[in-house]
């Protein structure tokens, strides 16, 4: 086996490595036993249409939303008052969570090809 290719086989084997560790630190994402909730809070800010009303001709009225995607469309939920510190908790722990399973995705991915790579260099012929 030629020096360079013992060389490139090393890399392999280290990003293979480093990618099973990056897989350890997404575990606690998967295996945190906190409630989730889909979606995303914002403030919505709008003109209630009333002519007299302070938000006429100045600050629109707010409230705090959830917006989320049900069956492909998306719906929006009004926070009750004393969830909205829950509720923000909630949807950043489910943010996380798929933004872990989008990123284990990619490391299955590229771990998946760097096997291709692996076995290629070491399979021989008869």
């Amino acid at each position: 086996m030629q020096t360079d290719d013992r060389e490139r086989l090393s890399r392999i084997r280290q990003s293979l490595d480093r990618l099973a560790r990056e897989i350890q630190g997404l575990l606690p994402v998967f295996t945190d036993r906190g409630p989730m909730l889909k979606g995303t809070v914002y403030a919505q800010r709008r003109k209630c249409g009333k002519p007299r009303c302070g938000c006429a001709s100045g600050e629109p009225h707010g409230t705090m939303m959830l917006s989320r995607s049900e069956e492909g469309r998306t719906t929006l939920v009004a926070i009750p008052d004393g969830y909205l510190k829950e509720w923000q908790v909630l949807t950043r722990r489910y943010q996380s969570f798929r933004r872990a399973r989008a990123r284990l995705g990619q490391i299955y991915k590229t771990m998946l090809s760097l096997l291709d790579q692996l076995e290629a260099a070491r399979r021989r012929e008869p």
